[in-house]
């Protein structure tokens, strides 16, 4: 028989009496979970022979029961004996209760079994969500997930529920089963940037599923669902979704029913809810919503069957709001580090031939000159596209900016359809231009789209299809076509996609065709591509940041109209406004026409003041005129303002001329919240980037009371004031680190140099003594 309800102390007792101390016991912790430390601590409890011998594995088994619901409990325990090896005692204490062939016999509709659905999803999974393309010029070429590993930054949380500072790295494979205050969450949410392996990991999640990893939270799962936020529309229910997008063979199944089957059935199931940034309803979360999937997202439905959401960083506000923070635990992929990009580059150029090794080490000089392209190799993809441009000299020191990157993946996928074309008649650059226009009009309108399309249909190119095969064999868009069983009120039996192989791809076609138009319409209209355009996203601007640098980037007198547009736009805070004014300067290839008097417009006076500045705002900064960069000898410092929640950096003539710097001092107001003072990663990032790009004399940095996410940032910093010849001492006071913490080891294990840096860093409230000489 099937059983419903959870395990009762009484079996609990019984089998503890049965199961023998040392081996047995601790085979059974494995098993169940449980890390070595947690084991040794329950066997200790035995060995005191207290009450009853058996407490300790008691215990062991009460506190397993309180992280898995209720109605899975028999069949984890049951499954967790067997692997023991145990099988005896499985038989003896849950002899009768069938709970696997209970569980795989339910009917989710009168022809489909949780077994055969089961079947249906691996089927799914295997041909398409665990099939990662490596190379957009090679359509064979996929990813081996067995060896492909995501690694994952976890939030730990305090007995409250609140995040903490602490972090923890995991494995991609580990997500589901990393328990936070010994408990399995009900609700993860993974945040990344484009490109940075959101994807990779949903697949690889997926493939662990499919091929049942031992060890894994998703051994013994029934059912995995994963839903693509790209492919569904703002009324599409979480039902229609599921059904849509992986059961639509399913003829009796309807969305109503599956839900009702999920919702009875919690335990069994786990969905993940893949790419939140590209939902096309996103902006009825915080209304009224036309889908139960926000109700899924706030907890509200399904809350005991275990959820994932990944999206972009800047949709992480949505989590932060009534009891959302209590129940997601929150991740986040970072990417390729410094370390990580190198050591592939050495992978890549790994040839005995001394001049390919040369040419590694070439290109890791080069992406420590050009922080623009050293941001984007931090997405694996991009990483091996550097690799291959570098090596086949379609990569120079003159390309510092991401516009130009592209251009270049644009020319090398060229060159590569070229060579592998039977035909006389070749792609020419001319050409290749006016494929690029031609995509970029379809991508920019699937962009301005309500549902912000990303996934296309030959209908889209219907004008253009000849364009559309020459840029499948470019490698720039791939065609999926998937057979359809049935298609109600039409004849059609396949169903065809188009995508870009990533988004900056989409975006960046996109910036090209409104930069193309904008210069040639310009004379006949006066109102221009671009400005009806910017017209059209003024009031969401932030979300077509990529796209408006790119169109700056290909022409400096596009970005001053930019520039134009983003300083009369009153919809974008003041704040964010100049941040993006400077991240669009970020792409021009020095400062023409009317920029110096636009950027004036943004120096109030003494200072400027910039929301959240990144990599982009740092370039953007190096890239205006010598007559707006004035002299000052320290930047005076961090505020916090708590009308907007949020860190500003504040620097007195902050477009400084950085060589006249000797000392720079950032201090935080002492009366600021204990619970509001973190800077963010960007701003820590980018100025210590400002800092080793900037500064020629500087002897001094002193930091107090400036309090980062992750200590990792601070250990950034001091690699970037090793690189400044004249520094002699960095002071860290009260910047939330710890004794044993990362910066800490990072500190002790730095090795003497003749140009010795001294580092002091002080916990908390107390002098802790780190310091090197």
């Amino acid at each position: 028989m099937a059983t419903q309800g959870g395990i009762a102390d009484d079996l609990f007792f019984h089998l503890a009496e049965d199961i023998q101390m040392g081996e047995q016991m601790e085979a059974l912790g494995r098993t169940l979970g449980f890390k070595v430390a947690e084991i040794d601590r329950y066997t200790e409890t035995n060995n005191k022979g207290a009450w009853v011998y058996c407490k300790g594995t008691f215990d062991m088994l009460f506190d397993w029961r309180q992280t898995v619901v209720t109605c899975d409990q028999h069949l984890r325990l049951k499954q967790a004996l067997i692997d023991a090896k145990l099988v005896v005692l499985a038989d003896k204490h849950l002899k009768g209760i069938h709970i696997i062939p209970g569980i795989y016999n339910k009917k989710i509709s009168a022809s489909l079994t949780v077994e055969r659905c089961r079947e249906k999803l691996e089927n799914k999974y295997r041909k398409k969500l665990c099939k990662i393309q490596m190379k957009p010029w090679d359509q064979s070429d996929y990813a081996e997930l067995e060896d492909m590993h995501t690694a994952v930054t976890m939030v730990k949380k305090d007995a409250n529920g609140q995040d903490t500072k602490k972090k923890e790295k995991l494995k991609g494979s580990e997500i589901f089963s990393t328990k936070v205050n010994g408990e399995l969450p009900a609700r993860i949410l993974i945040s990344a940037p484009a490109g940075r392996g959101k994807t990779t990991a949903v697949a690889k999640m997926a493939h662990d599923w499919v091929h049942r990893k031992k060890g894994s939270a998703l051994e013994h799962l029934p059912l995995l669902f994963v839903v693509k936020f790209r492919n569904t529309s703002r009324r599409t229910s979480i039902g229609e979704a599921i059904k849509d997008q992986l059961l639509s063979d399913v003829d009796d199944l309807t969305p109503e029913g599956l839900e009702k089957f999920i919702r009875e059935n919690q335990g069994i199931c786990h969905i993940i809810l893949d790419g939140l940034d590209e939902y096309a309803g996103i902006s009825s979360l915080e209304g009224s919503s036309e889908s139960n999937i926000f109700s899924v997202i706030r907890w509200e439905e399904f809350p005991e069957c275990r959820v994932l959401v990944t999206t972009r960083p800047h949709l992480e506000n949505i989590f932060n709001q009534d009891e959302l923070p209590r129940v997601y635990t929150k991740m986040w992929i970072e990417g390729f580090s410094r370390e990580s990009s190198h050591e592939y580059i050495d992978k890549f150029f790994g040839s005995t031939s001394n001049n390919y090794s040369r040419q590694g080490h070439g290109l890791k000089v080069y992406l420590d000159e050009q922080p623009l392209i050293n941001e984007l190799v931090k997405t694996p993809l991009f990483c091996l596209m550097v690799c291959h441009l570098w090596s086949e000299g379609l990569l120079n020191t003159e390309i510092a900016t991401q516009t130009e990157l592209l251009d270049s993946v644009n020319v090398f996928l060229m060159h590569h359809a070229n060579f592998r074309s039977k035909s006389r008649v070749k792609i020419t650059r001319k050409k290749l231009r006016k494929i690029i226009c031609q995509l970029g009009k379809v991508a920019l309108t699937g962009l301005l789209d309500d549902a912000k399309k990303l996934v296309f249909t030959p209908d889209d190119f219907r004008k253009v299809p000849a364009m559309l095969e020459i840029a499948c064999e470019l490698g720039i868009v791939s065609k999926t076509t998937a057979s359809l069983t049935r298609l109600p009120q039409s004849n059609e039996t396949t169903s065809t996609t188009i995508e870009f192989y990533h988004k900056l791809a989409q975006e960046h076609s996109a910036g090209k065709f409104l930069a193309d138009q904008t210069n040639h319409f310009l004379l006949r209209l006066k109102l221009s591509k671009l400005d009806r355009v910017l017209l059209k996203i003024k009031a969401n601007i932030g979300d077509y940041e990529n796209l408006i640098r790119f169109a700056a980037g290909t022409d400096n007198n596009l970005c001053i109209r930019i520039m134009e547009r983003v300083l009369a736009n009153s919809f974008v805070d003041e704040l964010e406004r100049y941040r993006i004014l400077l991240d669009c300067s970020s792409e021009t290839k020095g400062t023409e026409g009317n920029v110096s008097s636009l950027v004036q417009r943004c120096v109030n006076a003494e200072s400027i003041v910039l929301k959240s500045p990144t990599v982009y705002t740092v370039v953007g900064m190096q890239q205006l005129p010598k007559q707006l960069k004035r002299y000052d000898d320290k930047v005076r410092g961090i505020y916090y303002n708590y009308r907007r929640d949020e860190w500003t950096m504040v620097l007195p003539g902050i477009i400084f001329d950085a060589t006249g710097q000797q000392h720079i001092y950032l201090t935080a107001p002492s009366s600021l919240p204990s619970e509001k003072n973190s800077v963010s990663r960007e701003t820590i990032r980018g100025m210590g980037l400002l800092i080793r790009e900037q500064t020629n004399n500087l002897q001094g940095l002193l930091l107090t009371c400036v309090k980062c996410t992750d200590e990792e940032d601070l250990v950034e910093l001091v690699e970037c004031c090793k690189n400044v010849e004249t520094m002699n001492h960095l002071m860290l006071l009260g910047c939330g680190t710890n004794t044993d913490g990362r910066l800490s080891r990072h500190i002790t294990g730095l090795h003497k140099s003749k140009k010795s840096l001294g580092v002091i860093a002080l916990h908390v409230t107390t002098y802790s003594g780190d310091e090197y000489h």
